[in-house]
């Protein structure tokens, strides 16, 4: 008897927790940096941008940001009797615009330098027209921009961000064959970087699709 109340004493007994050990190497931060170092500081760019276009907002001339709707998407009002159609081409144009300028860049020499200032000005234009919404329209404009444009600029972001880095990198390596006319894999990273920029539009597509679908479901809920 007494054994037996023993064993249940010990069995109620409080346990120590073992938690795993995390063990982190040199070589294991090292791949991490490699592999999103570069993601990160296009990121950082961006946001950087966007901070500053936010910041901006309040003395840019209202009337130069109108001539530029096609890259600061602020004048709601209008885009509200388009037709789906040409939501989806409007949208779907201002993707392109930066599609075709990070897709030059990445064969030029000298578009690694670019590649950055052109990540920070998406940036700049995203913080901007979403300030102005924000301004002009009050509640209702911060409604629409986080139900509406916001889930299309996040997928079109997430493209745009690693298809930047391949331009980045296939920049690089024109500069290098310029200087040491050695890179025999130019030739496969070019085919590579063609694959990927169809990747990337696909990425824009489904961005203007999205705008475009969710125009149509939610537009007609806010008043301007």
């Amino acid at each position: 008897m007494k054994r037996f109340l023993w064993n249940i004493r010990r069995d109620l007994r409080p346990r120590p927790i073992h938690l795993p050990r995390i063990k982190i190497n040199g070589g294991e931060i090292k791949r991490f940096f490699s592999r999103y170092l570069m993601r990160t500081v296009f990121f950082v760019v961006f946001c950087g941008g966007m901070i500053a276009g936010a910041l901006y907002s309040k003395s840019v001339d209202k009337g130069v940001v109108k001539q530029l709707d096609l890259l600061f998407t602020t004048n709601l009002s209008v885009r509200m009797e388009l037709s789906a159609f040409e939501i989806f081409l409007s949208c779907l144009a201002s993707y392109l615009i930066f599609a075709l300028a990070a897709f030059l860049l990445g064969l030029s020499v000298w578009g690694f330098c670019a590649m950055p200032v052109l990540s920070g000005f998406k940036g700049f234009s995203v913080g901007l027209s979403s300030a102005l919404i924000f301004l002009m329209y009050k509640t209702a404009g911060i409604g629409f921009y986080i139900l509406v444009i916001l889930p299309g600029a996040v997928i079109f972001l997430l493209g745009f961000i690693n298809f930047s880095c391949y331009a980045m990198r296939l920049s690089v390596r024109y500069l290098r064959f310029t200087v040491k006319r050695e890179d025999v894999e130019l030739r496969v990273q070019l085919k590579l970087y063609l694959v990927r920029s169809l990747t990337f539009l696909m990425f824009c597509v489904g961005a203007a699709m999205t705008d475009m679908l969710l125009w149509i479901l939610f537009a007609h809920l806010f008043e301007f």
